[in-house]
């Protein structure tokens, strides 16, 4: 996958339990003019909800070492460090190795960077990380960047998550993409959005076939022949994110 060949995250060139001094990893950082890092960092800073606690009791001292590098390293790049907090937590509560979690959070890291790429440098922290699990999910930047048309103004972040989630059970992505793109755009366009994930998860048990014929089914029914769509409507309800792959 593309996004995996990223190279700014110079910690991930060191060899899996090499043993790191903290000012090695702060000196592996990806060279920034120091104007740009100061003027991303300040930006992503001003975006992003309050920091989660990264408990490196969970992890062996070389791993939290290593993962504390690679968040220092996102930071200085202006990406947002909750998504990949998040995930080394979820590796250490799944059990998962320590190579696997590494592996995991340098992963996401260089989605995020293409993600922030495609959306644009203004997206929030939070379309950063749907549109980064979209990518992980296999879903290209070229639909990423149709939904960013489609919500100029609002955002994308209800859009990219209800898309993956579509398409990780098991709805084609043209159609998962033409599904989220139609409906975006509506007064109410969030909730529509929600209101055709709940259906196709509940249809989706029975097979691929029909998750796909109550996505169409739903679009049918939901937008009007010769209907104008406006700008979506934000919402307080919040989407169910597909695990990470």
């Amino acid at each position: 996958m593309l996004m995996l060949a990223w190279a700014p995250l110079a910690v991930a060139a060191r060899p899996l339990g090499a043993q790191a001094r903290p000012d090695t990893l702060r000196a592996s950082a990806s060279p920034v003019l120091p104007a740009a890092k100061q003027a991303t960092a300040t930006q992503a800073a001003a975006q992003s909800p309050p920091q989660i606690q990264f408990d490196e009791s969970r992890f062996d001292s070389l791993t939290a070492n290593t993962l504390r590098g690679l968040f220092e390293d996102a930071r200085d790049m202006g990406l947002p460090t909750r998504p990949l907090i998040n995930r080394a937590l979820e590796g250490a509560a799944r059990r998962m190795s320590s190579e696997r979690i590494l592996r995991t959070v340098r992963e996401f890291a260089a989605a995020l960077n293409s993600a922030r790429e495609t959306l644009g440098p203004t997206s929030s922290p939070d379309e950063l990380a749907a549109g980064a699990a979209a990518l992980r999910a296999g879903i290209d930047e070229a639909t990423l960047q149709s939904v960013r048309r489609n919500n100029p103004r609002g955002s994308t972040e209800i859009a990219l998550v209800v898309l993956t989630d579509l398409v990780s059970r098991g709805v084609p992505r043209p159609n998962a993409r033409d599904a989220v793109n139609a409906l975006s755009p509506l007064p109410k366009g969030d909730e529509a959005l929600l209101g055709l994930q709940a259906l196709v998860a509940k249809n989706a048990q029975r097979g691929p076939g029909m998750a796909l014929e109550a996505l169409n089914r739903y679009v049918r029914g939901t937008i009007p022949p010769g209907a104008s769509p406006s700008t979506p409507a934000t919402t307080d309800r919040k989407p169910i994110r597909p695990p990470d792959p």
